[in-house]
């Protein structure tokens, strides 16, 4: 194989993992953040909260957010407990429950 051919194929491959990660860290963090938001809603069954929940995410521009900081952590190539830190306070800092208190 030319020098030029496996290196092409290593992008391939690279790209591909950083597209599983980023995936994967996207669905984490969102999965969390609508969760955490859904444990604060009241007066619904809990299958209202999740989707309710979750459609309040999709249309908030939080969801936005968390695409491109999976991104960015994504390209970091963090250390797992780097990693860890990063997404915590990521997810910390964007609560979606914030929300609720303040329009009380």
């Amino acid at each position: 194989m030319p020098l030029s051919a496996s290196f092409s194929l290593w992008w391939v491959v690279k790209g591909s993992l950083f597209t599983t990660a980023n995936r994967i860290i996207q669905t984490g963090i969102a999965t969390i953040i609508a969760l955490e938001y859904s444990a604060f809603l009241l007066n619904r069954d809990k299958l209202e909260h999740v989707e309710s929940a979750v459609d309040y995410y999709l249309k908030s521009p939080t969801s936005v957010a968390v695409e491109n900081v999976a991104k960015e952590i994504s390209r970091q190539g963090y250390k797992k407990e780097e990693l860890r830190k990063e997404i915590l306070e990521f997810i910390l800092a964007n609560r979606m429950s914030k929300d609720l208190a303040e329009q009380k």
